[in-house]
């Protein structure tokens, strides 16, 4: 049985909703990989089920990030991380962006609520990836981790939804799969929210 999902507050949820908008609530079902699961599994034995995803508007696109694990690929995706032990899901999102991308962020809309079910050998484990339209306030787009992020770029719509999209989908991950439908999922619902 999978774990219920339960680190993140309720009731910071529902301020975030009251200010940033109900997000579309959807579901995706993904088998990963063995060496996916293990990563999966360290973030779930510190207690982290989910994930902060930050679509970065900049420069006439969008910022996408790599990765060491698919350097080369041509595979760019939104910028994510967690909240921390203790960590405000806005003051994470901020510190993250900051992280990953070097730009200072502000969020703007709430746009989609996603629930994953991480399909591994030994059993399902739960995700949930909040996921934001924020917009740039400052700095430069140049990671400050290093070690996590191999290369960042500004990608346009069309080559996240085109080619970077089939990437994902061709690449026998479960993850990337994941992360397609959830760029695909981005778009449609701004386009739905006018934005």
């Amino acid at each position: 049985m999978a774990r219920q999902l339960n680190d993140i507050d309720p009731a910071e949820l529902e301020s975030i909703i009251t200010e940033y908008g109900e997000p579309k609530r959807l579901h995706y079902r993904a088998d990963f990989a063995e060496f996916e699961c293990e990563l999966v599994r360290r973030s779930a034995s510190k207690d982290r089920y989910h994930d902060i995803t930050c679509f970065i508007p900049y420069d006439g696109g969008y910022v996408g990030i790599q990765k060491p694990g698919y350097a080369g690929s041509g595979i760019f995706r939104a910028p994510s991380g967690g909240a921390n032990f203790g960590e405000s899901l806005r003051k994470a999102a901020v510190r993250e962006m900051h992280e990953e991308t070097g730009l200072d962020i502000q969020l703007i809309r709430f746009v989609l609520d996603l629930t994953l079910d991480v399909v591994c050998s030994d059993g399902v484990i739960p995700w949930r990836s909040l996921v934001f339209l924020v917009k740039a306030t400052g700095g430069e787009m140049k990671p400050i981790d290093t070690h996590e992020i191999f290369d960042i770029k500004v990608v346009t719509r069309e080559e996240m939804l085109g080619e970077i999209t089939h990437l994902m989908e061709e690449s026998g991950w479960g993850g990337f799969k994941y992360r397609a439908f959830l760029t695909k999922s981005f778009f449609e619902r701004i386009d739905e929210l006018g934005f």
